[in-house]
C-alpha cells in the first residue's frame, strides 16, 4: 500500500493507494450507492465486474474508501477510464493525478494504445482537461425522424437472420476488421453486448457473415449500439438492409424514439443514417486522449 498525501482541504490523515480485487467487491459496491461523484464509461460490463483487472485502483483513509480510478485494458492494449468516482467534499484534482499517475505506472511496459475517456459530464471534462488531456474526436447522437426507404433487394445468395451466440466469435471478428484499433471491442465485449440486446440480427453471403447490427430497447425507446459490414461489402446495401430491418422491427415493438451515435469524423456512416431517415440532434460529447 502506498501513502498518498494528507488532503488539507478537510485536514484529514494521510490517504493510502491500493489495487482492488474481486474480494473488495462489496466495499465497491457501497461506495459507489453512496453520494459521490462519478464517472462509469459506457460499457456493456458494470465497474464492479472489472475488479481483479489492472488498473483498478482505490485511494483509502482509515480502511474506507475515498476515490476509485479503473482503467482496465479489453481488447488487450486498448485502455479507457472505466471508472471514476470519488467522495464530492474531497479536493478532486490531486486524488485524481495520484490515482492517474498509479495507473500509468502499472500500465507501463504494455504494448497499448492511447489511454482515452469519454467525457459526457461537464466535471469530468474540466478534470480531463486540467490535466491537459487533448480531445481527439467527437460522438455525435442521431434520432429517426419517421421517414424510411424500403429494405434492399438482394440477390438469393444473401441471408438476412437474427443472430445466435454461436456468431459470437465471427462477429468480433467482423467488429475488429471494421473499426479502428480504439473502437475495436473483444470477443468477450461483443458476448455481453449480445446478452444485452433486444435484437441483433446478421447479413450471411454464401453462409458467410458479412455485417451485423445490435440494437438495445428501454420501455420505449431504441438505440442501434453497433454495426458492421466488412469493407469489401460496404456500399452493397448491406448496412442499409440491416438497419431498415432493425427500424421495421422496433417499430412494430412501438418504440417512440430510434437513436444511434457515431464519430463526428465519420462521414460515411453519417451519410448513411441520414440517408435512412436520422437526423443529428446537435448533441456530442468529446473523446480525449492521455497527452503521451
Amino acid at each position: 500500500m502506498t501513502t498518498l498525501f494528507a488532503d488539507k482541504k478537510t485536514h484529514s490523515s494521510e490517504l493510502q493507494l491500493r489495487s482492488l480485487g474481486k474480494s473488495d467487491y462489496s466495499r465497491l459496491i457501497e461506495f459507489l450507492q453512496q453520494d459521490i461523484l462519478i464517472h462509469r464509461h459506457l460499457d456493456w460490463r458494470p465497474p464492479a465486474e472489472w475488479l481483479g483487472e489492472k488498473p483498478f485502483l482505490a485511494a483509502e483513509e482509515n480502511g474506507k474508501i475515498q476515490a476509485v480510478l479503473a482503467m482496465p485494458d479489453d481488447p488487450p492494449g486498448i485502455f479507457w477510464v472505466r471508472l471514476f468516482a470519488l467522495r464530492e467534499k474531497r479536493d478532486m484534482h490531486p486524488i485524481w493525478e495520484f490515482l492517474l499517475a498509479e495507473g500509468l505506472q502499472q500500465m507501463s511496459g504494455k504494448n497499448h494504445q492511447p489511454l482515452a475517456a469519454l467525457a459526457y459530464s461537464d466535471w469530468f471534462k474540466q478534470l480531463l482537461d486540467s490535466s491537459h488531456w487533448v480531445e481527439r474526436q467527437r460522438v455525435v447522437l442521431l434520432k429517426f425522424r419517421g421517414r424510411r426507404g424500403e429494405i434492399p433487394d438482394l440477390n438469393d445468395d444473401h441471408l438476412l437472420r437474427p443472430m445466435v451466440s454461436s456468431d459470437i466469435a465471427g462477429v468480433a471478428e467482423i467488429d475488429q476488421a471494421c473499426f479502428e484499433r480504439l473502437w475495436q471491442q473483444s470477443e468477450d465485449a461483443i458476448r455481453r453486448a449480445y446478452a444485452q440486446t433486444s435484437y441483433a440480427s446478421v447479413m450471411e453471403l454464401r453462409s458467410e457473415i458479412i455485417g451485423y447490427q445490435m440494437t438495445t430497447t428501454t420501455a420505449a425507446n431504441a438505440h442501434l449500439a453497433r454495426l458492421a459490414v466488412l469493407p469489401q461489402y460496404q456500399g452493397t446495401g448491406v448496412g442499409t438492409t440491416l438497419v431498415m430491418d432493425m427500424i421495421q422491427r422496433v417499430k412494430q415493438a412501438l418504440m417512440r424514439e430510434i437513436t444511434v451515435n457515431t464519430q463526428q469524423d465519420n462521414p460515411n456512416s453519417i451519410r448513411l443514417y441520414q440517408k435512412l431517415g436520422f437526423e443529428l440532434t446537435g448533441e456530442s460529447f468529446p473523446i480525449l486522449i492521455y497527452p503521451q
